[in-house]
């Protein structure tokens, strides 16, 4: 089962063709990563998907329902959680405060918040602040309000921008954790070592087309390449195509 379907998307901003006819589908279940150059349409993409921006040309299905269409929007956007890289949080609300905000958006059991609050570890951290936390907890709590809703797809732009290595880690150990299991996750990072590590799938977007799309595996395979950032460079350094 496909969660998104995507056939011959065009997007311009005045004469710049951002997005020139791409078509993919993502399977539900996986972890997929789109990367690209800047300007490459990475988050424009995105943000069709997230049914925040129209596309001028193109069809495109999440979740079944037709993005385009504007009676399916309310019901697109309950189903899928997001992560922005700015955060998007206000910086003096307490986490506790913000859980109870967001869980009344969508009816969010007492049982549920205090099952994401006991995975994420987020008990002693309830009553401070937002910006008072460091970039690790900061990510590992946006992690929690995208997941908040038991979403069937999840969008995580950047998500891990700016942390150290093991701050890296334990924000993956969450996406993939248990609180993953049987979701669609799709997002956009700069980091190739991330790809090869933690994507079932990534898309590679250059020039406003589709220069990959398969695991990080199979298109090492077809470049002779041993590390995925040696084969992200081919593509959109050497203009090949997969």
């Amino acid at each position: 089962m496909s969660i998104i379907e995507v056939r011959n998307l065009t997007k311009q901003y005045g004469a710049k063709t951002v997005l020139d006819g791409i078509s993919f589908e993502i399977p539900a279940g996986e972890t997929v990563a789109v990367v690209g150059p800047n300007g490459t349409g990475k988050t424009t993409l995105l943000e069709i998907l997230m049914t925040v921006r129209k596309p001028n040309g193109g069809t495109v299905t999440v979740l079944g329902r037709n993005a385009g269409e504007q009676k399916a929007v309310d019901e697109i956007r309950a189903r899928i959680g997001v992560m922005l890289q700015e955060g998007g949080m206000y910086s003096f609300i307490k986490l506790k405060e913000a859980l109870d905000l967001f869980a009344s958006f969508y009816s969010v059991s007492r049982e549920k918040i205090a099952r994401l609050v006991e995975y994420f570890e987020l008990q002693p951290y309830l009553n401070t602040k937002y910006e008072k936390l460091s970039g690790g907890w900061k990510q590992r709590f946006l992690l929690a309000i995208a997941f908040l809703h038991d979403p069937d797809l999840v969008f995580l732009d950047e998500p891990t921008t700016g942390l150290d290595p093991k701050a890296t880690q334990l924000v993956w150990e969450k996406i993939r954790g248990g609180v993953q299991k049987d979701k669609t996750i799709l997002l956009s990072t700069h980091s190739m070592e991330e790809v090869d590590k933690f994507c079932d799938r990534v898309i590679v977007l250059c020039g406003g087309k589709i220069a990959a799309n398969g695991s990080p595996r199979s298109i090492k395979e077809a470049l002779g390449a041993d590390y995925f950032s040696d084969a992200y460079f081919r593509l959109v350094e050497g203009g090949e195509r997969l």
